[in-house]
């Protein structure tokens, strides 16, 4: 048998504090209904230059924070979901969704002045032909934001851990990250962001922020393709933002984790990638678990690495099981 290679062993390092455990987190942001429409193409429209899809089905899949909270929910998590809806029927399938996976829509303030977010991608041959949204963008009303704040003051006494899932639709601000660190500092919960470039200012001082390359370049104003660049994109946002941390995810090139005096290159883990369709949203909802859990930040990242690596290989947006984490982290032990 090959010897565990070191970053799947702090994988699972990070695994054996979360396994098992039942902890409650937060997640607060941009929610969304995912909807797919599957269909077959074998031929050119007459009227425009366009493919036509014959339909053959739809399914709904939770998106953005609620995609963050199904995965929490799906490793075992206790999870409070707060964000906005509209008062239409997306938001009906979209709080029907939340409970067939266990979830509860309680926590999601109704705005009749703005749409359920809604994604629909078109795909045929297993390849995206076309996506359409509907949403509305912007600051929110008054009322839905006192909502939302009153909310948060509630449950977050309970939370070990909350991760702000930032799509920029206008839920974010800085008001509401400074309300979040504020318990985190009264109850030692870690708070994570998935960040927006456009709201970079309103994370000052959170624990960790889990972007892109392109979301990090955009935000530190310098490359990040190569290892040396994320390195340093990264030490220049967690010192202007006085950040605990930063997880630059990669894609193909693995993650890149900057702490203070601490950088860390994990190489990817995706064997097969069919679709990156909510892969971010799985990695900070496993980062930020495996935290509040007691893992490190690089151990945390580790793990998020491995879950990323596993939901890359899914059609749609999609979620990883315990089991399917023991598999991989039982595979790299067997392979080295």
């Amino acid at each position: 048998m090959s010897t565990i290679p070191w970053f799947d062993g702090l994988a699972r390092a990070a695994w054996k504090k979360v396994a098992g455990r039942r902890l409650h987190v937060g997640v607060v942001g941009d929610v969304m209904l995912d909807r797919f429409v599957y269909g077959d193409v074998d031929r050119i429209s007459p009227e425009a230059p366009v493919p036509v899809v014959e339909v053959e089905r739809e399914v709904v899949r939770l998106g953005g924070a609620a995609n963050v909270a199904h995965n929490l929910r799906a490793l075992g998590a206790d999870v409070d979901l707060v964000g906005v809806v509209g008062t239409d029927a997306a938001a009906g399938e979209l709080a029907a969704e939340l409970g067939a996976n266990g979830l509860s829509a309680e926590g999601l303030v109704a705005a009749p002045d703005r749409p359920t977010a809604v994604k629909t991608r078109i795909i045929a041959r297993h390849q995206q032909v076309v996506r359409y949204d509907r949403e509305r963008r912007g600051p929110l009303p008054k009322g839905a934001r006192a909502a939302l704040g009153e909310w948060v003051d509630q449950r977050a006494p309970g939370w070990a851990g909350v991760v702000v899932s930032d799509y920029g639709k206008g839920l974010v601000d800085r008001d509401l990250v400074e309300r979040l660190l504020g318990w985190a500092d009264r109850t030692g919960a870690w708070v994570s962001v998935d960040p927006k470039p456009v709201n970079a200012s309103a994370y000052q001082g959170v624990h960790a922020m889990t972007p892109n390359t392109k979301e990090t370049e955009a935000m530190a104003g310098c490359p990040a393709r190569e290892d040396g660049e994320a390195e340093a994109a990264g030490r220049a946002l967690v010192e202007r933002l006085g950040l605990r941390s930063i997880v630059v995810t990669r894609g193909e090139r693995g993650m890149t984790v900057v702490e203070p005096g601490r950088v860390t290159h994990l190489p990817t883990r995706a064997r097969d990638v069919f679709d990156v369709t909510g892969a971010g949203d799985t990695a900070i909802a496993v980062f930020t678990l495996a935290r509040a859990a007691g893992a490190d930040v690089t151990e945390a990242a580790a793990l998020a690495n491995v879950a990323a690596g596993i939901v890359v290989g899914k059609l749609g947006t999609a979620t990883v099981s315990p089991d399917e984490i023991e598999g991989a982290l039982a595979a790299a032990e067997r392979t080295g």
